[in-house]
């Protein structure tokens, strides 16, 4: 499962709790981490014996925190909130009161503190109309021609991730011509057909698993045998994978 594209269609609801379903596979999957959780298996979560559906709420708990808390590190150009903001809205949700949040921000007064938190609530009254806006206007695109969901590790969301279903698919078509397994035929020179390509090869990774440097080069030699070094280089850059400081062990980033 695509965990990013999970992430950013989940609804209001989902991206809440954490976790959607997917009834292809009959399972649950955790919106931070993609770790899925079928129907009919017994787990095992902090040392008790869950079905599926509360496995999963389980496990975003124990493993993520809230998902207000998760949400909240997400980078800027992900929420569109500043610090101050995020600062504000996790002391509002805990119930601190006014004065205590003057305290904790390091100033203002509790009337500037309201102030806040109603330009906040126009904020969320502004976010709830824009998302009916663009519902509706997704509605009446076909599916090839809606845009490829961003990476949420992505270091800058610009225009070379503004690619389409269609565009993706003619692109996999052009530079794999011996299949989705490899090899390429090449790294392209635009920017956007590289992100493109890079982001297939990164459903190599498994997410959650953690990779030795040779591990990842045998991956990318299918790809590219002669030049799996930029291939690897550029899957760090474009933020598809990281890596300790060392390059000793590398992960999916999605």
């Amino acid at each position: 499962m695509d965990i990013s594209e999970s992430f950013y269609t989940a609804s209001l609801s989902e991206l809440k709790q954490g976790y959607v379903y997917h009834a292809e596979s009959d399972s649950y999957y955790c919106l931070v981490c993609g770790e899925q959780f079928e129907e009919g298996i017994i787990y095992t979560v902090d040392k008790r014996m869950m079905e599926a559906h509360k496995a999963v709420v389980k496990h975003i708990g124990s493993a993520h925190g809230s998902m207000l808390q998760y949400l909240l590190e997400l980078d800027k150009k992900a929420t569109g909130l500043t610090d101050l903001q995020k600062q504000l809205i996790g002391a509002f949700a805990s119930g601190s009161s006014d004065a205590d949040i003057v305290k904790q921000t390091g100033g203002g007064s509790a009337s500037t503190i309201r102030n806040h938190r109603f330009a906040l609530k126009e904020k969320a009254k502004q976010a709830k109309l824009f998302l009916a806006i663009m519902e509706l206007m997704d509605g009446g695109l076909a599916q090839g021609a809606k845009f490829v969901p961003v990476h949420r590790t992505a270091p800058l969301v610009d225009e070379r991730f503004a690619i389409t279903h269609d565009e993706y698919k003619a692109l996999l078509n052009k530079y794999l011509p011996q299949g989705l397994a490899g090899p390429l035929t090449g790294l392209p020179r635009k920017e956007k057909r590289k992100a493109a390509l890079l982001r297939h090869v990164a459903t190599s990774f498994k997410k959650g698993r953690k990779y030795k440097e040779v591990e990842v080069n045998e991956l990318l030699k299918r790809f590219m045998a002669e030049d799996y070094v930029t291939l690897r280089r550029y899957l760090v850059d474009y933020g598809f994978l990281d890596r300790e400081s060392d390059g000793s062990v590398y992960w999916l980033n999605l």
